[in-house]
């Protein structure tokens, strides 16, 4: 052990001395491919990375205040080799074991000898390398061939048009009115109310309950809560064991994971605006027939460390019906837009590409006002990550990452300071609505019984 410490902090030294390049950030969210492959190729560029919105490009010194005065460019963050970068979604500033460096394009980056950050890459999944072909996470009009609109169904048009974006409000801020933190009672007060809006939806109620441990190491200790993840199942009609998974973690906290009843937790965009969701999208649902089953959740726990949707997850692979999960949707934060560009993230993994295109054409179909980004770097973040681990199809939807909200695990974090929140959440559940549509198989014979249209 000793003579591993040793080489680690001589690989640490020697990594320290490496060259390390200047840097510039660029706006890129409306380059388009051409204009964004020419300032790859501009003299004085060494490496690039794309994070969305914006492009971190690493040039030579006496490059960089000639690219600083490209449009939309601005000082990066300073001086770095390429192979010092991780990147991570975002954790909070009390929690940080590595701090955060820079955030590009909302994606936090953390700058760190280039010999341990292989090693931090495969200890911690929330973080990563950056990516040997440049591309992070890419905005959708610079893609060179990006998912193009398909032509409009009319049954899938007219679900997507019961997505209520002030409704989805209301039901964001009656949540949020809650203290849910894990600790809290009151969680199950939200719990009950959850129940109440999935029995109103024509759902089938049931609680998937779970033993929360101080996993955290909070001081003192609390005592071990058992805690639930409501459940709301619409029965599929023709194939009731093959199931869609639309979920939202409901439980939230400040910047401590145990204070408890301490402090009020409000949560309104993590998470009650994914749950609000979950709601909304279970009443665009509730009176149709649809041919496979569709599990509306919310989890709890998720604040300290995914664990309901991990517990339920595990249950599944237990009994075997893990390989009934056809897809796994997750909502997590869904109602800050700070810039009025409805910038919204769909991110999964490298094998799941075509199910990111799915929800890339259903947004520019059926919601084309969202500026969509995608990633298959997708990490540990939320509730899809353990359906993913185990095999299962699963996306997340959301705004452009939890950097670029400033109330994020603080008291602030209040309906009214979510800027954007209708039009961003109400463009995002229209595309979910749309891929949904399809996953589920619509029976059509009655999808205007109640007279809609």
């Amino acid at each position: 052990m000793k003579n591993l410490s040793a080489v680690l902090i001589l690989s640490a030294c020697l990594a320290q001395a490496q060259e390390r390049d200047a840097t510039v950030i660029i706006d890129v969210q409306t380059a388009g491919p051409e204009k964004l492959a020419a300032i790859k190729r501009i003299s004085g560029v060494l490496w690039s990375i794309e994070f969305g919105s914006e492009l971190l490009l690493g040039v030579t010194p006496s490059a960089q205040s000639r690219l600083q005065s490209l449009p939309g460019a601005q000082a990066g963050p300073g001086e770095v080799a390429r192979e010092e970068l991780l990147i991570r979604g975002h954790v909070c500033a009390h929690e940080v074991k590595i701090p955060t460096w820079a955030v590009v394009g909302g994606y936090e980056l953390l700058r760190v000898p280039a010999a341990l950050a292989h090693m931090q890459a495969l200890v911690d999944p929330s973080l990563q390398l950056a990516p040997e072909n440049g591309v992070f996470a890419r905005a959708k009009s610079n893609e060179a061939n990006p998912p193009a609109a398909m032509p409009v169904q009319r049954s899938t048009d007219s679900l997507v048009a019961r997505v209520d974006a002030e409704r989805w409000f209301q039901t964001m801020s009656t949540l949020s009115s809650f203290n849910r933190n894990s600790y809290s009672t009151q969680l199950f007060s939200a719990r009950d109310w959850i129940r109440d809006r999935f029995v109103e939806s024509k759902l089938t109620p049931s609680d998937f309950n779970f033993e929360l441990s101080n996993i955290t190491s909070c001081t003192p200790a609390p005592a071990p809560v058992t805690l639930p993840n409501i459940v709301g199942r619409k029965q599929g009609a023709t194939l009731p064991d093959e199931w869609v998974v639309i979920g939202a973690h409901y439980d939230s906290r400040n910047a401590s994971r145990c204070d408890g009843v301490l402090s009020a937790q409000p949560g309104a965009n993590d998470n009650a605006s994914g749950c609000a969701g979950v709601i909304e999208l279970a009443r665009v649902f509730a009176n149709v027939t649809t041919q496979r089953s569709m599990l509306f959740m919310c989890f709890s726990g998720e604040e300290q460390g995914l664990v309901g949707s991990r517990r339920y997850v595990d249950a599944l692979v237990a009994s075997g019906d893990i390989s009934k999960v056809k897809l796994m949707l997750n909502m997590d934060m869904i109602g800050f837009d700070p810039n009025g560009t409805n910038t919204a993230r769909i991110e999964s993994r490298t094998q799941f590409q075509t199910l990111i295109n799915r929800f890339s054409s259903a947004a520019a179909t059926y919601a084309p006002e969202l500026a969509i980004i995608t990633s298959i770097n997708a990490n540990s973040g939320s509730d899809h990550w353990y359906f993913l681990q185990a095999g299962v199809p699963a996306v997340v939807t959301w705004e452009n990452g939890a950097s670029v909200y400033p109330h994020y695990h603080k008291l602030t974090d209040l309906p009214q300071n979510m800027t954007g929140a209708r039009a961003l959440a109400g463009g995002i559940l229209k595309m979910d609505t749309a891929v949904l549509a399809d996953e589920v198989g619509l029976i059509e014979s009655d999808l205007f019984a109640d007279g809609f249209e």
